[in-house]
């Protein structure tokens, strides 16, 4: 029992620093934001340049820069939301079993936190509200809660097996 009360804790206390993250990620203005992103696709892309084992000139990186920018700022989104869905749903299974009515719940709190953050964003100059990234997130999330229900399954048929 006093390791699922520091499991919570740390669960708990992960997810109200996750969604401060999102919070002030999504405070900051359009050209901040951006600026952001590009930051993180080019350390993104030298990273890969050296994984493959090539130095590419700065203006290839540059170049490319652009137009994956987008992309790796939806992969954020995805994956910000993923932690939310992981941690939540994690939880849920904890204390509730069976868990098939947390993965509702959990759902909508994807929905719902997905949707506040982008009518935050809607306040903020140079950001709009995107149906899109709600989507975005709500798919992470919900990937999250996929990733410990398919763990929770192995998990129990390991234990069954062990158990023969």
């Amino acid at each position: 029992m006093k390791r699922k009360k520091i499991y919570t804790v740390i669960a708990i206390s992960l997810l109200i620093v996750l969604y401060i993250a999102i919070f002030c990620f999504s405070a900051e203005d359009g050209e901040n934001s951006s600026d952001l992103s590009n930051k993180v696709t080019e350390i993104i892309m030298r990273i890969y340049y050296k994984m493959r084992g090539s130095e590419s000139g700065g203006g290839v990186v540059e170049g490319a820069v652009l137009p994956l920018e987008g992309l790796i700022r939806k992969l954020a989104h995805f994956l910000e939301y993923m932690c939310v869905g992981l941690l939540s749903y994690s939880l849920v299974v904890l204390w509730h079993k069976p868990a098939k009515m947390g993965s509702l719940a959990v759902t909508a709190q994807l929905l719902i936190s997905a949707g506040l953050d982008e009518f935050h964003q809607s306040f903020i100059p140079g950001r709009y509200a995107s149906i899109k990234d709600v989507m975005i997130d709500t798919a992470g999330g919900i990937t999250g809660i996929l990733l410990i229900a398919v763990g929770t399954k192995i998990r129990k048929r390991w234990r069954y097996i062990r158990s023969r």
